[in-house]
C-alpha cells in the first residue's frame, strides 16, 4: 500500500545522492519509492509505470502553504542496495529484474509497473536484497524496458508509450498510429509485439504523412509473436529488428 509516514529501511553504501524538484500538492516520504511524471518532468511517490528515479532520503514535503512546481526537491539515493519485502523471491530469482507497483512495493511482476532494480541476495523468506537502478543508470535501452499491453482496438500511441515493450492482444484487423516525430526525442523506440494466434494483422502507421523505413504503414505483423522494433530519428522512423514468421 502506499505510504502513509517515513519509514526506516536497510541500505548499503552508496555512490552521491542527488536532487530533484518534486510534483505540486504531493508528499514523497522518507525511504519512499520514487518515480518521475512525465506530464511534468517533476518527481512523485512513484506510480505504476513512472520512470524509477531513486529512493527518498528525506521527507519533502510540496503540499504545505505557497506549494507549486518544484517548489522544493527530494534529496535521492540512487545506486544502492535496498533490503526489502518481495514477495515470492527464492534462491532461483538472483539476477532476476525487479519492479515498482507504488512508492512501497517491490514485485517481481513486470506487467504495468516500472523497473526498479535486480535480485542480488535473498535474506529470508520474501526478502531480497535489491539493486537499485534508475531510469537514467540502466545499463540498455532494453535492460529497463517495461512492459503495457495495448487495448485491443486502433490505437494513436503518444510519448508515454516510448521506450515500451508494446503487446498487442488482437482479434481483429488493427492499426496502430505512431505519434508525430516532432513530439519523439531521435533514439526514442517502442518494440511491438503480436500475442495472439488471431489471423489478423497489426498494421503500423505513420502520423499523418510521416514514413515507416520510406513508406505510410508497415503491415507485415500478422502472426502470433510477430515482432518490430523500431526508433525514431528525429524525421521518420526506422526498424532496427523485426522477426516476422
Amino acid at each position: 500500500m502506499p505510504l502513509t509516514s517515513d519509514r526506516e529501511v536497510v541500505l548499503y553504501a552508496t555512490q552521491e545522492l542527488i536532487e530533484v524538484p518534486v510534483d505540486d500538492g504531493v508528499c514523497i516520504y522518507k525511504g519512499a519509492l520514487v518515480g518521475l511524471n512525465r506530464a511534468t518532468g517533476l518527481a512523485r511517490p512513484l506510480v505504476a509505470g513512472d520512470d524509477f528515479l531513486g529512493l527518498a532520503y528525506r521527507r519533502a514535503d510540496n503540499t504545505g502553504a505557497g506549494h507549486a512546481p518544484g517548489a522544493v526537491s527530494v534529496r535521492l539515493h540512487q545506486m544502492v542496495d535496498l533490503v526489502h519485502t518481495l514477495a515470492g523471491v527464492t534462491a532461483t530469482d538472483i539476477g532476476r529484474e525487479v519492479y515498482a507497483s507504488d512508492d512501497s512495493t517491490l514485485t517481481l511482476a513486470p506487467m504495468g509497473n516500472s523497473r526498479a532494480g535486480r535480485v542480488v541476495s535473498v535474506e529470508k523468506a520474501n526478502v531480497a536484497r535489491v539493486r537499485l537502478a534508475p531510469a537514467a543508470m540502466a545499463a540498455s535501452p532494453l535492460g529497463r524496458a517495461e512492459v503495457i499491453t495495448l487495448p485491443d482496438a486502433n490505437v494513436t500511441l503518444t510519448v508515454d508509450h516510448m521506450n515500451r515493450v508494446l503487446l498487442v492482444p488482437n482479434t481483429a484487423a488493427r492499426t496502430i498510429t505512431l505519434p508525430p516525430v516532432a513530439t519523439v526525442r531521435p533514439g526514442a523506440w517502442i518494440w511491438v509485439i503480436k500475442t495472439t494466434t488471431a489471423a489478423f494483422a497489426v498494421t503500423l502507421d505513420g502520423y499523418a504523412s510521416e514514413q515507416i523505413e520510406g513508406s505510410l504503414t508497415f503491415t507485415a505483423i500478422d502472426s502470433q509473436f510477430d515482432t518490430a522494433w523500431l526508433m525514431c530519428t528525429g524525421s521518420a522512423w526506422v526498424i532496427l529488428c523485426r522477426d516476422i514468421s
